[in-house]
């Protein structure tokens, strides 16, 4: 990751990396959209004001993860709920649009080919880093969900365990990858 001189980052991602990154943010945005009640205001302003949702939290942990409640009450986290998360939705699937969009890696390339793809250079602007941010914060979550990783011991468990270590290696290389843009991000 590098810093560039008009502002902002530039991420260089080995193609499958890349591949693999466009992959998750398309999973995410799927996951959205299966609990979105509206469609998609392309106006990212109206789609984040946007009124609505239900009134209990989602029974899938991973978006139960993204979605929490607001308040301990459980009336007030239900009228809170019913007003914004509508438009909580929305913020985070126009976020992992924008980072899908700036990804653009389409398919893999034929393993025949007998080149290596090259890899994916992305320039990240100072006003599209928190789209980034917060896309890689939500993946993070979703994933701890379904790991089920609350704390350190469960890192360690599952970092132990065959049939997770995959996917927590995922989650902490976005983690790495977070890390990095937040460091190398604006500092005003």
């Amino acid at each position: 990751m590098l810093p560039l001189p008009e502002g902002g980052l530039r991420l260089r991602l080995d193609f499958d990396e890349a591949h693999l990154l466009d992959q998750l943010v398309g999973q995410l945005i799927d996951l959205l959209r299966s609990h979105s009640g509206t469609a998609l205001d392309p106006d990212p302003l109206f789609a984040s004001l946007e009124v609505g949702g239900s009134e209990t939290p989602p029974d899938d942990p991973a978006l139960a993860r993204l979605f929490p409640d607001a308040y301990e009450g459980a009336g007030d986290a239900s009228q809170f709920r019913r007003v914004t998360e509508q438009g909580l939705v929305n913020r985070k699937l126009q976020d992992a649009l924008e980072v899908s969009g700036s990804l653009g890696v389409g398919s893999l390339p034929d393993a025949g080919g007998g080149d290596d793809p090259q890899p994916v250079e992305l320039d990240i602007t100072d006003t599209a880093l928190p789209a980034w941010a917060r896309t890689l914060t939500a993946l993070r979550l979703a994933i701890a969900a379904r790991l089920g990783i609350g704390d350190e011991a469960d890192h360690t468990r599952l970092a132990e365990d065959e049939e997770t270590r995959g996917t927590l290696l995922v989650y902490d290389w976005l983690a790495a990858i977070l890390d990095s843009l937040l460091r190398m991000g604006p500092s005003d």
